[in-house]
């Protein structure tokens, strides 16, 4: 890869354009699902729009921007700490000033704001594995320098989110770092090995863990328990279907209000959508998910180092693929991962950490080669 070149360019547009599109496209649906929150509980509803709208949204609008202009190769440097300081956030949900939701203990609560260290772990353990494979690049197929590591840092992450349990996230930033370190040059053996183990861990882990095999069932036979846990994929079936191929309309949806719809605004949120926008509304929705994936890789494919390539490649997989197994779950694809809609459901945390990812891939846009001939080795090197 040529040498890093500090000349300027402007910010991907189309980029930047696809992202603020998504977030004006959730930030409408989030408020018309919340709706139905208001009907039951304005308290709580305002609690939401404040997180969501204030915190999130403009919040993570206003860090955007500003990381924007923070070269990259800052990030770099400060990868240890950072992942450092999201391993103690999430080991501290176990302390006092964590609290359970759902059966999961997921948050921190701080008495005026409250989040979900696990948002920051994602970017943590990416952004790690971004600098350690640039730096050992050229050792990476020692199993000192590539497999070692590898499981041994992704090992330490993501046993608190084992132990929370956070199935969802814990498979999703796997996934992701697997996917890195593949790319990089990994040598075949090591894959299969890395496999094996993944395959052995993952396997006691749903033993460990029986919700995980009741979701498997449910996703299997979803009429198993139509009132208890297949209940929400049948609802979310039902409000998909009940859109039909144009949808009831804005703020038209019935599943958002009462008990209809466990988790509307959150996990359940595309259910909503297709519900008021229907079939053709949904293909849209998908395409500019995907259009947001394209040019995201784009950037990577002209990024103009290893490390920058390795890191937007990182981030734009942990937006993509969430967001798949989100809309598949819903949809009855793939069994229920608990893993939130991006830039839609609720959760200020979540946005406002997806935006600061994006401030930093809109930053290395800035720095982009004109040429995207870049060496490969398997897929991208």
């Amino acid at each position: 890869m040529s040498s890093y070149t500090t000349k300027k360019r402007p910010l991907d547009k189309k980029f930047l354009w696809s992202t603020l599109i998504l977030l004006a496209v959730g930030l409408i649906t989030f408020i018309s699902t919340s709706l139905g929150t208001f009907t039951d509980n304005q308290n709580q509803f305002y609690a939401m729009m404040i997180r969501h709208v204030g915190f999130g949204v403009v919040g993570g609008l206003i860090v955007m921007f500003v990381l924007s202009r923070v070269n990259f190769q800052i990030w770099k440097k400060v990868s240890p700490y950072i992942l450092g300081v999201a391993i103690i956030l999430t080991v501290l949900v176990f302390s006092s000033i964590g609290f359970s939701h759902g059966g999961a203990r997921r948050w921190i609560t701080l008495g005026f704001i409250s989040f979900q260290p696990a948002e920051l772990l994602k970017f943590a353990v990416i952004l790690f594995f971004a600098s350690w494979f640039d730096q050992f690049k050229d050792r990476i197929t020692e199993w000192k320098y590539g497999l070692l590591p590898f499981l041994s840092f992704l090992g330490i992450a993501i046993l608190p989110l084992m132990l929370q349990p956070d199935s969802g996230t814990l498979v999703l930033i796997g996934l992701v770092a697997f996917t890195i370190y593949w790319m990089r040059g990994a040598p075949w053996k090591h894959i299969g090995l890395t496999l094996v183990i993944g395959a052995i861990a993952l396997g006691g882990y749903v033993f460990m863990n029986p919700h995980i095999i009741d979701r498997i069932e449910t996703f299997k036979n979803p009429n198993q328990d139509p009132y208890g846990s297949s209940y929400q994929i049948r609802q979310s079936r039902i409000a998909i279907g009940a859109g039909k191929l144009y949808g009831r309309g804005l703020g038209q949806s019935v599943h958002k209000f009462g008990p209809y719809l466990p988790e509307s605004s959150s996990d359940s949120i595309f259910a909503i959508f297709a519900e008021e926008y229907g079939f053709l509304g949904s293909v849209m929705l998908i395409t500019l998910y995907s259009l947001f994936g394209f040019f995201g890789f784009k950037i990577a494919r002209r990024a103009p180092t290893v490390f920058a390539q390795n890191l937007v490649i990182g981030i734009i997989l942990l937006i993509v693929v969430q967001v798949f197994f989100n809309i598949a779950a819903i949809s009855g694809l793939v069994p229920l991962s608990g893993l939130p809609l991006i830039f839609m459901s609720n959760g200020g945390t979540a946005l406002i950490v997806t935006l600061a990812q994006l401030g930093i891939v809109l930053n290395i846009s800035r720095y982009a080669k004109q040429s995207g001939n870049i060496n490969r080795k398997r897929i991208m090197q």
